[in-house]
C-alpha cells in the first residue's frame, strides 16, 4: 500500500475523508440553512454575529476538506495541484482561526469555552503560518510537521460533533460544551506529535515555493 511520509496510506486517507466530508458539508449548511442548523443554546450567539460564525463555517468547511486531500499520497507529487490546494488551505485556517476566536470571546460557557476555543483558533492560525513560511523557506521536513499540526486542530471540527452529543447525553449540554472546548483539540494535537514522531524522515519531494513560482 502506497503510503506517504505522514504515514498516510490509502485507507487512512479515505477513513480522514469519511469523516471530513460530511463535517464539512454540516458546516456549508450553516452558511446555507442558517438558523435551522444551530443548536438552541447557541442560536442567539449565532444570529447576533453572522460576520463571525458564517465565515468561521464556510472557510473551516473548505479547509476540512481542502486538507484532507493533501494528505492523498499520489496528490502530493502533482506539485502545482498540491500548491494551489495548499494556498487554499492557507488562508481557510486563517480565516476560520481568526472567525473563531472572536466567536470564542462570546462562546455559550463562559471563560472556559471562551479560552478553550480561543486557543483552538489561535493554534490553528499559528501552526498553519509557521507551515507555510517553513515551505516559503524549503523546509520541506518542517512544512510537514507543522501542517499536521495546523490539520490536527482543524480536524477539531469532525471531534466537537461526535463528542458533543455523546458528552451531553452524560453531563448535558452547557457541561459538555465545556468539556468540548477543550477535549475537541488536544488529543488530535497530541495524536499528531505521535505521527510526527513516527513518521520517516522526508527528502525536498516538493520544490520550495519560491522555486515554482521563478519557473
Amino acid at each position: 500500500m502506497e503510503r506517504s511520509p505522514d504515514g498516510f496510506g490509502k485507507f487512512g486517507w479515505a477513513v480522514l475523508l469519511f469523516f471530513a466530508l460530511p463535517i464539512a458539508l454540516y458546516a456549508f449548511a450553516y452558511v446555507i440553512v442558517g438558523k435551522a442548523m444551530y443548536p438552541s443554546a447557541l442560536a442567539a450567539s449565532f444570529l447576533s454575529r453572522p460576520w463571525g460564525i458564517n465565515p468561521h463555517a464556510l472557510f473551516g468547511g473548505v479547509g476540512l476538506l481542502a486538507g484532507a486531500f493533501q494528505f492523498f499520497p499520489r496528490l502530493r507529487r502533482a506539485i502545482r495541484v498540491h500548491r494551489l490546494l495548499g494556498r487554499v488551505y492557507v488562508v481557510s485556517c486563517v480565516v476560520t482561526g481568526l472567525a473563531g476566536m472572536y466567536m470564542a470571546a462570546y462562546s455559550y460557557g463562559g471563560w472556559i469555552t471562551h479560552l478553550g476555543f480561543g486557543t483552538l483558533g489561535a493554534l490553528l492560525v499559528f501552526t498553519t503560518v509557521m507551515g507555510f513560511l517553513t515551505i516559503r523557506r524549503g523546509a520541506v521536513e518542517q512544512h510537514r510537521h507543522w501542517m499536521v499540526r495546523s490539520y490536527a486542530l482543524m480536524f477539531a471540527a469532525v471531534a466537537l460533533r461526535l463528542e458533543l452529543p455523546l458528552l451531553s447525553s452524560y453531563l448535558g449540554f452547557l457541561d459538555a460544551y465545556r468539556v468540548v472546548s477543550w477535549l475537541c483539540w488536544i488529543p488530535n494535537l497530541m495524536m499528531a506529535e505521535a505521527v510526527i514522531s513516527f513518521s520517516r524522515p522526508v527528502a525536498s519531494a516538493v520544490a520550495p515555493l519560491a522555486t515554482i513560482e521563478a519557473k
